[in-house]
């Protein structure tokens, strides 16, 4: 939040230099994020008047000006101004000046003929017409009257401040204000320094503000508190000088005298506050209340905005006339015709203003602040300086009350915030913030800081102020105290209490584990949202009915393509290998692991927290030249079983998958994974040109599936026995079940069994040989050739049986 030091300094004495002023407040834990000096770059400009005017001799659009600067002479300056007249007040800048931007004034000659300096336009000086009101014209800037001769300009301008940017934490709504600020100033420099509150006192005309509207608060719980006041013989014009560079320093730009209050109230109290054209509030009614849903409302931003059930508005008889706490309705707008305004200031709830705030993506100065907490109890001072500012611009008549003292406003205040009393051991906060804090200097700090404070032996009793809502109870005082006696009173201690040594949770470690393996292969990892669009789910080619294809939609999404959570890592997967093959990648090997969400699972649309289903999954994308379907399989296969998991082959898989070229990987009947190459159609709806393949690989069933680490056995001592043998089989058996089925049949002797060809030929007559390496070996003995012989001879006599397989000779 951005303010000038003079508007602070309105309110406090500061009387120390800037960057000291800047650092005892960081250290009393209000930020700042930085300091700007408005025009310092700008030196030796004055105020001049224009006494006489010539054509120049050697050009048609050049005029000769003899300026009167005062003390400082007459000097004579060409410029092409075509706005100039004589006895125009202006600002010079003389020989030697300097102006934004770095660019230096010097005398010389334009066309033959002297110029001593140069006549500055609004543009040149940095000066907005919103500042001062003929700043932005095409031309020189002409001075609305005649100022002292000679006199430096920035104070005329309203450029020669200091602004100080402060960074306001989330608890402390407080000092998004002037006189927040103020007061924590006069609290951190401590010396007697006091917050002096400009004395507030409004004049009234006749007549009862219930004669010219009335207020209905329909949803309290959303709006504990509001205030209207009616202002009628509204003179809309321009703001003085000191309330626009007030506003300027602040970063706001000054509109008018009515608009400029709201804001100035705001950026003063932390209040912020709302004008209505009282003539276009139907019936001049105002109710807050939910909106309904579907019903719309064009705010001042010329947007058409359709509410929610859960929003609240400010309404009128008829309909919607603003968004509370963010933003008016265009309606309802000051304009130049105005003649009768409503004010408006209230409490609003700060969850209601958030939600609705990031539901309709609007942010604004207002919401900010309501989002963080609007004091209740303070709402009706503010309305009170508000209207004190309109008796002070003379921009209206503020309605008194009724006849015999009745109240200038309408007050809606059902529920009276009281502010809690804290009860806190004065050695129990030195115990705290290992501090010796005396106990009358603890009262003193508080107190500084506008508490109520009593001590009564050794313990405070402290009621915060009322426009502190973040602090109540032992450890919020401790705070207080610590911060405003320094932080550089703490010692340098050594930690003292018992460590632990952290760890990976088993799921970081199984992560862990898996990305190590893949990118010690190769295969790079790649990061996508976790959100997309359900048009990238559809490309898949998805049955009807599948799950994956009613996503999770994102109440507030950034656009359509991220407007629902990934079902599944394959759409991004496919687009990051359709980008690598843009680029002329001729091969690419790509794996993401992360969260899907599924909406509902087993027929339960949420899990027990109440939250969609979450599930951690891998996906495996490549292709290249030499890259084939048995690659990916053996990919997939291989990572598995450097888990423990051995899966068995099944063919099939989902649609965007090739039917012949794709496999299940299942343990237990439970999928694993699934591997394949990808559908020729899912592959030209993304882009890419000739195969890819990808592996999905459920790292929640690996997790689940992973034996416990194996028990460590010494080294064999006897020999192993080695066998190989090919069968011939029909072409429809699965190898997975012939290699299950040896592995059965040798019983506890095998000791590993690896298909390592298979083989066709014509002469095979439409069969295939599948080659097996077996291993045995017995803990105790050697085996002998017979006792091998038995075992593989058994082994042949079951598969035979079972798969009607022979002995390839």
């Amino acid at each position: 939040m951005k303010l000038p030091l003079s508007w602070i300094g309105d309110y406090v004495d500061i009387d120390i230099p800037v960057d000291e002023y800047v650092s005892r407040m960081v250290l009393a834990g209000n930020g700042v994020e930085g300091v700007e000096s408005l025009g310092d770059e700008i030196s030796d400009v004055v105020v001049g008047r224009i006494d006489s005017i010539v054509k120049h001799p050697n050009s048609d659009h050049l005029l000769i000006c003899q300026v009167d600067t005062g003390e400082r002479g007459v000097r004579q300056i060409v410029t092409g101004a075509p706005n100039v007249f004589e006895g125009a007040y202006v600002p010079v800048a003389m020989d030697g000046a300097s102006l934004p931007g770095g660019k230096a004034i010097k005398r010389g000659k334009l066309r033959g003929e002297l110029s001593e300096g140069m006549l500055c336009s609004g543009g040149e000086l940095n000066v907005p017409d919103a500042l001062y009101p003929g700043a932005g014209v095409d031309g020189i800037l002409i001075f609305s009257e005649p100022y002292p001769l000679g006199a430096d300009v920035r104070p005329i301008l309203g450029i020669d401040d200091t602004v100080v940017d402060f960074e306001v934490l989330a608890n402390r709504p407080d000092c998004l204000c002037a006189w927040g600020v103020a007061r924590e100033s006069a609290a951190v420099l401590g010396g007697g320094k006091r917050l002096r509150k400009p004395e507030i006192a409004v004049e009234t005309v006749g007549g009862s503000i219930h004669d010219y509207a009335r207020v209905d608060v329909r949803d309290s719980d959303l709006c504990p508190r509001y205030i209207a006041c009616v202002v009628d013989n509204v003179r809309i014009g321009p703001s003085p000088m000191w309330m626009r560079k007030a506003l300027n320093g602040a970063g706001m730009r000054s509109i008018n005298n009515i608009v400029d209050i709201t804001n100035f109230i705001m950026l003063e109290t932390g209040h912020p506050m709302h004008a209505f054209d009282l003539d276009k509030v139907r019936g001049r009614h105002i109710i807050v209340r939910r909106a309904e849903p579907g019903e719309t409302l064009r705010t001042l931003d010329e947007k058409e905005r359709v509410l929610t059930g859960g929003m609240l508005v400010i309404a009128d008889a008829e309909g919607a006339t603003g968004l509370a706490g963010i933003m008016g309705g265009e309606e309802s707008e000051i304009t130049g015709s105005t003649r009768a305004i409503l004010f408006e200031c209230a409490a609003f709830d700060r969850t209601s203003i958030r939600l609705t705030s990031r539901a309709l993506g609007m942010r604004t100065e207002s919401s900010g602040r309501f989002e963080r907490g609007v004091a209740q109890a303070t709402a009706r001072e503010a309305m009170l300086r508000a209207c004190q500012l309109v008796n002070i611009l003379d921009a209206g008549d503020v309605v008194g009350g009724q006849a015999g003292g009745g109240d200038m406003m309408i007050d809606v205040y059902p529920n009276p915030v009281v502010q809690p009393e804290i009860k806190a051991g004065c050695a129990r906060i030195r115990e705290c913030i290992g501090v010796d804090v005396p106990d009358v200097k603890m009262v003193e700090l508080l107190e500084s800081l506008k508490f109520t404070v009593r001590l009564e032996n050794g313990v405070l009793y402290a009621t915060p102020p009322e426009f502190r809502q973040d602090v109540d109870q032992e450890a919020d005082l401790a705070e207080e105290i610590l911060r405003l006696y320094g932080y550089h009173h703490l010692g340098t201690t050594l930690p003292v209490g018992p460590s632990m040594s952290g760890r990976r949770s088993p799921r970081m470690t199984l992560l862990n584990n898996v990305k190590s393996q893949l990118t010690a292969w190769g295969v790079r990892e790649t990061l996508a949202f976790s959100f997309t669009s359900p048009a990238q789910i559809e490309k898949l080619g998805l049955l009807r009915g599948d799950p994956r294809l009613s996503p999770l939609v994102i109440r507030n999404p950034l656009g359509e393509d991220t407007s629902v959570m990934r079902t599944t890592l394959v759409p991004a997967m496919l687009a990051a290998l359709a980008l690598n093959q843009s680029r002329q990648a001729q091969s690419c090997a790509l794996f993401e692991t992360g969260a899907v969400f599924e909406t509902s699972r087993e027929g339960v649309a949420r899990n027990e927290e109440d939250l969609p289903w979450e599930r951690q999954m891998l996906c495996v994308g490549i292709y290249g030249p030499s890259v084939d379907f048995y690659e990916a399989r053996g990919l997939a296969e291989a990572l598995l079983k450097s888990f423990g998991i051995l899966a068995k082959v099944e063919r099939g898989a989902d649609a965007y998958y090739h039917p012949g070229r794709s496999a299940r990987l299942t343990v237990g009947g439970q999928a694993a994974a699934r591997v394949g190459e990808v559908h020729p159609d899912t592959a030209e709806r993304f882009g890419i040109e000739g195969r890819a393949y990808i592996a999905e690989i459920d790292l929640d069933a690996v997790a689940a599936l992973t034996p416990p680490p194996p028990e460590i056995k010494e080294l064999p001592r006897h020999p192993a026995v080695t066998r190989d043998v090919a069968l011939i089989m029909d072409e429809s058996v699965q190898l997975g079940d012939v290699r299950d089925s040896i592995a059965r049949a040798c019983g506890s002797l095998l000791e590993s069994v690896e298909l390592f060809d298979v083989y066709r030929a014509e002469r095979l007559g439409g069969k295939k040989s599948a080659a097996f390496s077996l291993r045995f070996r017995a803990a105790d003995r050697t085996l002998t050739d017979g006792e091998a012989a038995d075992i593989f001879a058994r082994m042949l006599e079951v598969v035979g049986a079972q798969y009607n397989a022979e002995i390839r000779k």
